[in-house]
């Protein structure tokens, strides 16, 4: 019996697939909570997401004037963003940043890098680098 039916069989108590899918159910149990209690707005993807997404919106709008193409996918700054950001999750301190005049509250590291900050982080860049292969009058401005 392989790995996944014994964990199905101690979750649920079967090991026969039934219509009504228990595997669905012990779901949660077999997986665990992983980023549940994290907060998905955090410093982190709000700044490497948003240094990403400009990066690649500018890199790409560049490469595509040229006469040789070279578009930047996301996957090239997602190498670099992981460690990044796990860094930034070691060095930068724990306290809480409170703005009275907007009523803004938020902690400036909330813990480990989280896998739901990842995501975020790679959403981010990907419009970047799809946004920036497309004509943009706005970008065309700065540009040239």
């Amino acid at each position: 019996m392989c790995n996944h039916e014994e964990r199905i069989k101690k979750a649920t108590g079967t090991s026969k697939r039934s219509t009504t899918t228990p595997e669905v159910a012990a779901l949660p149990r077999m997986v665990g909570g992983l980023d549940e209690d994290s907060s998905l707005w955090t410093f982190r993807v709000i700044f490497l997401g948003l240094i990403s997404f400009f990066f690649l919106l500018i890199l790409n709008k560049y490469f595509v004037k040229e006469t040789s193409e070279c578009i930047m996918s996301m996957a090239s700054t997602v190498v670099v963003l992981y460690p990044l950001g796990y860094i930034m999750g070691l060095l930068i301190p724990q306290r809480m940043v409170y703005y009275p005049t907007f009523g803004l509250e938020f902690s400036t590291n909330q813990g480990p890098f989280a896998l739901k900050e990842f995501a975020m982080i790679s959403i981010l860049a990907n419009m970047g680098a799809t946004i920036g292969g497309f004509t943009s009058y706005f970008v065309d401005g700065i540009m040239y």
